[in-house]
């Protein structure tokens, strides 16, 4: 099926400013060499940051509709979807990996080269499989390929597209998981109000009492300034 933008950039702007904070977490290594027609499109400047309140972005989205339709294809190869949990194409994140290779700050410049040269090789890889592009593939083959190039061995004859793969993860993952779907698929439920605080059992009053024992207290101690 054909892929259609599902967020206005309003979210996808959350999505990055929420998937940025993960990057103090170990990136997977960025270059790609040796692919052809890694930046077919180029955003130029930003200017000031984005006012999140009122989404007025200066650069375009740069994505061609193959290279999204691509991206869709392997965001959901990497976390396909349950009854439980929705695929990525069904919530956006596509959308969020556009508009983050659309951003022209450094990180994203350097992901831009990494993700256009992968979707390259991707389709040049299912040209060898006899089909023109990889979206002709079936899902045997499909996997395949992304099976060849999941590993992360640096010795494997596919490691520059390991890393593509790898980075192209990354973020389909970092995106999911900053959902409302993604949240509900791990358990996470945030804050939650609670009218009032669960009574100290009976194991956990063991523990204190024990603690100020050790302290040469009880419960029963008083204050003798009190």
């Amino acid at each position: 099926m054909e892929y259609v933008p599902k967020l206005n950039r309003r979210t996808t702007l959350q999505w990055i400013t929420a998937t940025s904070l993960a990057s103090a977490l170990p990136h997977a290594p960025r270059a790609l060499a040796d692919t052809p027609n890694s930046s077919p499109r180029v955003a130029h400047g930003y200017g000031t940051d984005p006012n999140l309140k009122a989404p007025l972005v200066t650069w375009p989205l740069i994505m061609a509709p193959h290279q999204l339709q691509l991206t869709a294809v392997l965001a959901d190869l990497i976390l396909p979807g349950t009854a439980a949990a929705p695929a990525p194409s069904a919530i956006g994140v596509p959308d969020f990996v556009n508009e983050w290779v659309s951003a022209p700050y450094p990180d994203q410049v350097q992901d831009r080269e990494t993700i256009f040269g992968g979707l390259a090789w991707i389709d040049a890889e299912a040209a060898r499989h006899g089909q023109q592009s990889f979206l002709k593939l079936d899902v045997q083959a499909r996997r395949l390929i992304v099976g060849g190039i999941a590993r992360k061995n640096p010795e494997d004859t596919f490691a520059a597209q390991s890393k593509f793969f790898q980075r192209l993860r990354y973020l389909v993952v970092g995106a999911y998981y900053t959902t409302p779907e993604g949240f509900k698929d791990i358990g996470y439920t945030g804050n939650v109000p609670i009218a009032a605080y669960p009574p100290i059992t009976d194991e956990e009053r063991q523990i204190l009492d024990q603690a100020l024992s050790s302290l040469g207290l009880s419960k029963d101690s008083k204050d003798p300034h009190a």
